[in-house]
């Protein structure tokens, strides 16, 4: 197997990102205790406004992974201004996105892409990464944790019901 080779993009990688995008949705409606994801079409077209509009005022940054020529994760960095509570930096940085594909998990890619990313938001200056982990997804939280993520924050939901 050929090494892996990150690399930052722009708004014209997306449309290559969608066989990732729907591998990380089927996993995620594997997971217990979550609500039913939308549908494919919904997910993607959604996900793609999202990165677009990041990338194009400034406060995202994509990095991809290719092996062989072939795109076999991403990760999506967006950088916003710090919260008004916490005294985590002026400016923070939010992974809001982390796919790979499903052959590729354990190989490295998930770690470089992340090298990538911390290196982005340490080169602007960012105190702070954060993360949004679904709370049954505990091979993602043993991720982040070996990356140097620590619990912080709990974000809870109420369905109307």
């Amino acid at each position: 197997m050929s090494d892996v080779v990150v690399r930052e993009c722009g708004a014209e990688q997306i449309p290559d990102l969608a066989e990732l995008w729907e591998s990380l949705g089927r996993y995620h409606a594997s997971l217990d205790e979550v609500p039913a994801v939308r549908p494919a079409a919904d997910r993607w077209e959604r996900r793609q406004r999202q990165y677009r509009e990041w990338l194009s005022d400034g406060d995202g940054r994509l990095f991809v992974a290719d092996r062989d020529g072939r795109a076999v994760g991403y990760l999506m960095l967006t950088i916003s201004d710090g919260p008004a509570t916490w005294a985590v930096g002026d400016r923070v940085a939010e992974i809001e996105t982390l796919a790979v594909l499903p052959a590729e998990r354990s190989s490295g890619v998930g770690s470089a892409l992340m090298d990538a990313a911390l290196a982005a938001a340490n080169d602007a200056g960012i105190e702070a990464v954060a993360v949004g982990v679904v709370h049954s997804n505990t091979g993602a939280i043993r991720f982040y944790e070996r990356a140097g993520f620590e619990h912080f924050y709990v974000e809870m939901l109420r369905f109307k019901g």
